[in-house]
């Protein structure tokens, strides 16, 4: 399944990704406000506390890169036509063709650009890596096992790969067991933010998009209202689209009166932002507004160097913060300069690797179509 909305909800993942990075790089008061600390600038409080934070989501925008990756694939492995035996080695080229390219890079801006803090720098740059060492390029080729800090995003790379992996087991799970294997899903995912396992906190979150894949036809009937040209659907697509805002948002904007509670913010509002991405899936493809949205030429694009905005904007804002240091200047410097070197990198290495990963799954399908008829 190929849905350009899809594609641009990726996309605009991928800005608010790099968004954040720049935001904690260049500003440390809006940087505290991810971890709920006020600020002394109202303003700053302001594009912290409320719905504007979603202009910036890290964390949750990764997690709406999980649920798309599982809806995607899990739609993709329920045709009539999927082959296993195709799907895995073209989905490994399809995400590690990319991610060494993407190491290399990165590799290539700590040797031509010198990390060194000096004397007056600002103290942010003494929290920066300096260098990449062999080994932690060798760790970080793997994707397993943790990754170092000097790409700065391959941490969800491992779940990514490991998710692919094991897709079969989520198919089966929703296939077979969809309301045991639900309740099981939220029930370990919050287990793993309440004690930080890594495990249980991330590798739930594939469940919900092969889920909603899996219902995808009742989703949409049930939402079939959404494209009626009645002055209610309008009405009740954009509350549903603001309620998916305060969804993604929530962290921030209730997190705060939480903590007074002493309830973990992170694990009381995870139901609601999962909630907002299945929801922003659902209206961002059944409401023609949102998706006549999505489907334009800029948003389309975004969605296009998505991944590769991803891999290669956080080592090129560290080597851009040693040149020209913090602040705004520099801040609009590493956005232009990210996606910028994002666009080649789509065009030059990601496409090439999309289109070999093709060619192997079509070489693969007609290999396996050659053993069965050997075979009968």
């Amino acid at each position: 399944m190929r849905t350009r909305e899809l594609d641009s909800l990726r996309g605009l993942a991928a800005v608010s990704v790099l968004f954040y990075h720049v935001v904690a790089l260049n500003s440390p008061a809006l940087q505290d406000g991810v971890y709920l600390k006020e600020a002394a600038n109202p303003i700053a409080n302001l594009l912290i506390f409320s719905p504007l934070h979603i202009a910036w989501l890290g964390l949750e925008a990764v997690w709406l890169f999980f649920v798309l990756s599982a809806f995607v694939l899990t739609k993709a492995a329920t045709r009539p036509d999927f082959s296993w035996g195709a799907y895995y080695p073209s989905r490994l080229v399809r995400l590690y063709g990319p991610v060494l390219v993407a190491i290399a890079f990165a590799a290539l801006t700590y040797l031509v650009i010198p990390h060194v803090v000096e004397p007056g720098d600002s103290p942010v740059l003494a929290t920066l890596p300096t260098s990449y060492a062999i080994n932690d390029i060798l760790r970080d080729a793997t994707l397993f096992g943790g990754t170092s800090t000097a790409v700065g995003v391959l941490w969800s790379l491992q779940w990514e790969v490991i998710f692919s992996l094991t897709l079969p087991v989520y198919v089966l799970m929703v296939r077979r067991f969809p309301r045991s294997a639900t309740v099981i899903a939220v029930a370990g995912c919050l287990i793993g933010w309440i004690f930080t396992d890594p495990v249980l906190s991330f590798m739930p979150l594939f469940f919900f998009g092969a889920l909603l894949a899996q219902y995808w036809n009742q989703v949409c009937e049930a939402f079939g209202f959404l494209a009626t040209r009645r002055w209610t659907a309008h009405v009740a697509g954009s509350a549903l689209l603001v309620l998916t805002v305060l969804g993604l948002t929530s962290y921030f904007t209730v997190g705060p009166w939480l903590q007074q509670l002493d309830l973990s913010a992170r694990v009381m509002t995870l139901p609601l932002v999962v909630a907002a991405i299945v929801l922003l899936i659902i209206i961002g493809v059944n409401w023609p507004p949102l998706s006549r949205f999505l489907t334009l030429r800029p948003m389309l694009f975004l969605g296009t160097i998505s991944f590769s905005l991803y891999l290669v904007h956080r080592p090129i804002m560290i080597a851009l913060a040693f040149v020209f240091g913090v602040g705004a200047v520099p801040a609009v410097i590493e956005i232009a300069v990210s996606i910028a070197v994002a666009v080649g990198f789509a065009f030059a290495v990601e496409r090439p690797l999309h289109r070999l990963s093709q060619r192997v799954a079509r070489a693969m399908r007609t290999l396996d179509r050659e053993n069965f008829v050997t075979a009968a």
